[in-house]
């Protein structure tokens, strides 16, 4: 397995967008036939949601409970690392 797209599972909800995306596209047979830049337009568009009020994890960060929260910091976090990481090498 590539080292981006490992460090790109690390994100439960990168994942989960990937593996749909490989339910509803014919052209991607495994999560290896990502680009990338796909990885990265991918991990970005998620940031994006959530900063305009459309994703489960900004539900999360507001949520009473702290677990909910403590997930939703760590998988902002982790999903802004791996831009950082990544996005300059392309």
């Amino acid at each position: 397995m590539k080292p981006i797209l490992k460090d790109a599972l690390k994100s439960h909800e990168l994942t989960h967008l990937l593996r749909t995306w490989l339910e509803s596209d014919n052209t991607k047979q495994t999560l290896e036939d990502f680009t990338p830049t796909e990885l990265i337009q991918e991990a970005n568009w998620i940031l994006w949601t959530i900063n305009v009020n459309d994703n489960f994890l900004l539900e999360d960060l507001k949520s009473d409970n702290p677990d909910e929260r403590n997930f939703a910091r760590r998988e902002i976090k982790t999903i802004k690392a791996f831009i950082k990481k990544y996005e300059v090498t392309l």
